[in-house]
Order: structure tokens, then sequence, then C-alpha cells
């Protein structure tokens, strides 16, 4: 398989997108729909404490599954035996 030919350093790179207004829309736009999924509605979040708070959001989530899923392995199988006991 070939390598991919790197750019030499003195080629053109392409504009950074971030500095367009167009795509600068597009981010704060997907910014405040991240803040609209957290429970907390913080609108004076900066970037990073936004990104901060969302990763602190998944672990409670998967946590919480995690404690759900547990509960749901116990009471089912205290429920099988519950079963068996009457048989």
């Amino acid at each position: 398989m070939a390598r991919a030919k790197r750019k030499s350093s003195n080629e053109k790179r392409p504009k950074n997108p971030v500095d367009s207004g167009e795509n600068y829309s597009s981010i704060s736009e997907k910014l405040e729909a991240l803040k609209q999924l957290l429970p907390s509605k913080n609108d004076e979040l900066k970037a990073d404490d936004l990104f901060e708070e969302t990763a602190d959001y998944i672990v409670l989530l998967r946590t919480q599954i995690f404690v759900l899923q547990k509960l749901l392995h116990f009471y089912e199988n205290a429920s099988a035996r519950s079963q068996d006991n009457h048989v």
C-alpha cells in the first residue's frame, strides 16, 4: 500500500475554517445545542468549561446506566429464584 504524499512546508496551506464567519456561526450553533443537552442551563459557559461539564455529565449518565443494569440483573435473578421456590 502506497504512503500518502506529504505536503512540503512551503506549499500553501488551506485557510483555517475556524477563521471564516460561516464556520464560526456553525460552531457557535453546535456549542449552543450542546448546552441544551446539559441539565444545568448556564448560558455563560466558555467552550472549555462546556466540554468539561459535558464530559462530567457523560460519566454521570454512564454510571446511572451501570447501576440500572446491576439493579435489573439483581431483580431478574431474585424473580427467577422466587419462581424456582414456588415450583
